[in-house]
């Protein structure tokens, strides 16, 4: 039987938060043969580490059960995990629209200062081990304690088990699922997991006719019955799919679960719309149309557009709006207005996101009734805690998920005294 007081199970960035601030003794288990895979492939392997803003602004980027974090973001706020690292040799920079990466624009710093501030607390960190059983047994008719962990490396006791296996978004980097088998072998209800931040996949072919075509000042949302209908801005790249980039990737998540609810439909479509470039209302594209009409009558529609935009794209969006080759002065003016919603609400339907292997994280997970938002402990099971992407919990881009990873691993740690 090994002897542990804390059991970590995952060595992603909440798992070694946890070891970082865990007052017991600490083993983590991670069934990679190396701790932290999927922290040194995140933001571009740059690692975008957390946001320049306070609780409340990161709560903002979460959904509508982000008040369940707020114990963990104040006791462990953005400004407190960059001032974490520069105690552990990381010195960080704000990008302009506050992002949070290591000055070396290196993942691994970030790992290493990890695992550096793990070891000099006493966690062990053992590798390529999984975690094959959970034993719980009742104390009395309200609740139960974990016994003991069956694992590839032995049987452990310990008095205090953190599940921070992390979701199912990249699983060759570590995150398969497993976290979310062992939280229902244990009797934890969990929501079933979805790809998010993530592309998108539509309906309409001629996105793909556009692939590589970056929109620099666009906006995106979802229009579906039941959607939350906000606009997020920023670049929207248009791939052979559909769409990327932080709108629809921000979105995904939630076109996920809208479209897992459409299962028994024969055709699963969300609606969106696109703005091509949030700087101009449909009403002012027409403003611009009739400028053209009458200083510029003799132009053909694309060419004066592709002033606006880029020029293959001009091109399509005329053809949709049935303006090929039109001299502007000639355009008919409801064709013209056909135009103009196309480029501030152009309509779109999403039939998919990208699968595990592209998504960054993972809707769904151990619901947040089941956890104490101020301890994070379990509460029909009281020596077992959820932290990370194990909890249904997910954020848009921005470094708003590792800093819930490392916020919920610095809590949960704080809370076992004994």
């Amino acid at each position: 039987m090994h002897d542990a007081d804390t059991l970590v199970i995952g060595a992603g960035a909440a798992g070694l938060a946890a070891a970082c601030f865990s007052k017991q003794k600490t083993v983590v288990c991670e069934r990679m043969q190396s701790a932290g895979r999927k922290l040194l492939a995140t933001g571009g392997a740059r690692c975008n580490l957390t946001h320049d803003t306070d609780p409340d602004g990161v709560m903002r980027n979460f959904g509508c059960d982000a008040r369940f974090m707020a114990p963990a973001l104040y006791n462990f706020p953005p400004v407190e995990i960059r001032n974490f690292f520069h105690a552990n040799g990381v010195r960080t920079v704000i990008e302009p629209d506050g992002c949070v990466f290591p000055a070396s624009q290196k993942a691994g710093d970030i790992l290493q200062a990890l695992l550096r501030k793990a070891e000099a607390n006493g966690a062990q960190i053992q590798t390529s081990v999984t975690v094959d059983n959970i034993v719980v047994e009742r104390v009395d008719q309200s609740s139960s304690r974990i016994t003991r962990v069956l694992t590839s490396a032995g049987t452990f006791s310990p008095r205090n088990v953190i599940l921070a296996t992390g979701g199912m978004s990249y699983p060759a980097l570590g995150s398969n699922g497993s976290g979310f088998k062992l939280a229902r072998s244990v009797g934890l209800d969990v929501e079933s997991p979805l790809p998010a931040l993530a592309g998108l996949k539509t309906a309409q072919d001629w996105p793909a006719e556009a692939t590589g075509i970056v929109l620099e000042n666009a906006a995106l949302r979802l229009v579906e019955k039941g959607s939350s209908k906000k606009w997020f801005h920023g670049e929207v790249l248009f791939t052979h799919q559909g769409l990327s980039a932080p709108p629809a990737l921000n979105l995904s998540g939630e076109a996920a679960w809208l479209l897992s609810r459409q299962v028994q439909q024969k055709s699963c479509q969300v609606k969106a719309e696109l703005n091509m470039d949030c700087s101009r209302t449909r009403e002012q594209w027409l403003e611009i149309f009739d400028t053209w009409r009458s200083s510029k009558g003799g132009r053909a529609v694309h060419n004066l557009l592709s002033g606006e935009l880029p020029r293959n794209l001009a091109r399509i969006l005329c053809r949709q709006a049935q303006l090929t080759d039109c001299a502007v002065a000639r355009a008919p003016k409801q064709k013209l207005v056909n135009l103009g919603t196309l480029l501030s609400a152009c309509p779109l339907s999403i039939t998919g996101v990208d699968g595990w292997n592209k998504a960054m994280v993972t809707r769904g997970g151990v619901v947040l009734n089941e956890l104490n938002p101020q301890t994070l402990a379990c509460r029909k099971i009281s020596n077992l805690y959820c932290i990370g992407e194990v909890v249904n919990l997910d954020g848009a881009c921005g470094g708003y998920n590792l800093t819930w990873a490392f916020a919920s691993g610095a809590l949960a740690a704080a809370q076992i005294i004994t």
